[in-house]
């Protein structure tokens, strides 16, 4: 009877959990990430051109690799060890860049559905700022809304 008890309550602890942990929009895998905007797509960068949008092409595949706490990290495929993350440049409005992963603050909120429907893409959970464009960069604001479509590769 005891043991029941035990396996009832730990049954409810991991469904407490499940419920807590906010979901991704998008599942481990590469993608493009598409401006809605300008149709073009997230590229890496670093130095004073940072992160950017260019014309889609190979070099602009990303790595959405998910840390199981509704946060990801989105890593250059070509460098399993660079991902996108927050400038250090103290300027405003803030620029994203591709830097070695865990280095700079680089967990990634894709917020919307799963089914394709365009996201928005925060630093954190919000906290440093939503990705967007201005012009060719790639900046963070502190409020955004679905700018950005993920279309998955393969």
């Amino acid at each position: 009877m005891r043991i029941r008890s035990i396996l009832s309550l730990a049954a409810s602890a991991v469904a407490v959990l499940a419920l807590a942990t906010p979901s991704q929009a998008a599942e481990d895998g590469a993608y493009l990430i598409r401006d809605l905007r300008s149709g073009q797509c997230l590229a890496g960068g670093e130095g004073l051109l940072g992160g950017h949008v260019e014309p889609c092409n190979p070099g602009t595949v990303w790595n959405i690799r998910n840390e199981g706490d509704g946060l990801a990290r989105i890593v250059e495929a070509r460098d399993e060890d660079r991902c996108l993350a927050l400038s250090p440049l103290k300027i405003f409005p803030p620029r994203v860049w591709v830097e070695r992963c865990g280095h700079l603050p680089d967990r990634w909120s894709i917020q919307g559905p799963d089914d394709g429907a365009p996201v928005a893409i925060a630093l954190g959970r919000g906290e440093y700022g939503y990705l967007t464009t201005q012009g060719d960069r790639a900046i963070l604001l502190p409020e955004g809304g679905p700018q950005w479509a993920l279309e998955r590769l393969g």
